[in-house]
């Protein structure tokens, strides 16, 4: 018996032996079983048939995504510079204390609206989560009048919180806003909030400020809400935005979004102004704690950044050629901001978004809006700008349409 502590060599080289004995039995056995299948298949007529010849597999057309509604643009350097520099102790805190430092200022002096303060600023896990919780928690749900065609979603939601959505349509002549009947359905039924998505998704198409504030000043006469969804507004100048109305009505509510141009679709960073009389109420409803510390860190570095000038001076270029193309195939492209970027196309009695896809360009289909207006089908679709490498492709599929 070997000594404690002392190394049992003869035990080592036993085990290893009956290891490899082990082994070996399991190799001659797959031999022997390899040999023993091989005989059987051989035996069997065409159990092993020549090869086929080599067949030329046709080439997979990548897709090009016109119908997603992020972006890689300029913003892609920033934020990962932003990522490299990002302090790891920040991410053992919680968050709310940092927005105060991290993002509010900057918003707040990116737009520098009068008689707006951080007090009528929130934000939130996407501009999304932010009008689904005024929809459920702030407003009544009774009527909510739109303007179709339009974003479907909060419609939808607020249908489902047990409201009614009226869609009034734009007038194709020249795609104003429909004033003059929204203040008729303002009259006649107990409207809690008007919803505008400006520039309108899906035509890309943009509302002036003065436009807007005539539209609020309507709603506040009818005790309604005016709430503009913004959520494309980046491609806008800040002058534009309805940002500037909070603080001279008391009804109204914009929310904005660093998913679009700004290119944090992950992160999920959305923001949202009210104006005084609905802050007041919002706060004892508001979620703590959105977004999360990462995104704040990369909403800060964007806004101090100046690549907004760059991205919108890009999304003109690129847009102005796309419409080209698109019109050069004989497609219309319908009013549509030139720096925003989305867009409607239509071709009557075609389904143009399976024609498209054909070509390999995968569009957002205009079903997708019908519940919003009900002439929206698939001869319609909306159209988002692709990234600067995919332009070129993108006209030369249009061209063999």
């Amino acid at each position: 018996m070997p000594r404690p502590g002392a190394v049992d060599r003869g035990g080592d080289e036993k085990r290893e032996g009956r290891a490899l004995k082990i082994r070996d039995a399991l190799l001659d056995y797959r031999r022997d079983t390899y040999v023993v299948s091989a005989r059987v298949f051989q035996d069997r007529p065409g159990a092993y048939p020549e090869p086929p010849e080599p067949v030329e597999v046709p080439q997979v057309v990548p897709v090009i995504d016109c119908a997603s509604g992020y972006f890689r643009h300029g913003t892609a350097r920033v934020i990962a510079a932003a990522l490299r520099d990002l302090d790891p102790e920040l991410v053992s805190r919680y968050p709310e204390v940092g927005y105060e430092t991290l993002v509010k200022p900057f918003l707040l002096a990116r737009y520098g609206a009068d008689g707006v303060t951080a007090r009528n600023l929130f934000l939130g896990h996407g501009s999304f989560n932010l009008m689904e919780r005024v929809i459920h928690k702030l407003l009544r749900g009774d009527v909510m009048l739109g303007v179709g065609p339009q974003f479907g979603e909060i419609p939808s939601e607020f249908v489902a919180s047990g409201g009614t959505y009226r869609s009034l349509l734009l007038d194709e002549s020249d795609y104003r806003l429909p004033r003059e009947g929204l203040e008729r359905e303002l009259a006649g039924h107990a409207v809690s909030i008007v919803y505008v998505d400006n520039p309108n998704n899906p035509l890309g198409l943009h509302w002036g400020l003065d436009e807007i504030e005539r539209l609020a000043v309507t709603c506040d006469r009818h005790d309604a809400v005016l709430l503009v969804d913004e959520a494309w507004g980046d491609y806008v100048d800040d002058s534009e935005s309805a940002i500037h109305l909070v603080g001279r009505h008391p009804n109204v509510i914009v929310a904005r979004s660093f998913s679009k141009a700004l290119g944090l679709a992950g992160e999920r960073v959305g923001y949202m102004f009210l104006s005084a009389p609905l802050a007041r109420y919002y706060r004892q409803v508001h979620t703590p704690f959105e977004p999360c510390i990462v995104g704040a860190v990369l909403a800060k570095a964007v806004l101090e950044s100046e690549v907004i000038d760059e991205v919108r001076g890009e999304a003109v270029r690129k847009k102005e050629r796309v419409v080209r193309a698109f019109e050069a195939a004989g497609l219309h492209v319908l009013p549509t901001h030139p720096g925003v970027a989305i867009m409607g196309v239509e071709a009557p009695s075609r389904d143009i978004v399976s024609e498209l896809k054909a070509r390999g360009i995968r569009v957002l289909g205009g079903s997708s809006f019908s519940h919003t207006h009900p002439r929206w089908d698939d001869s319609f679709c909306r159209v988002r700008i692709v990234e600067r490498d995919m332009i070129e492709p993108l006209c030369q599929r249009l061209a063999a349409l």
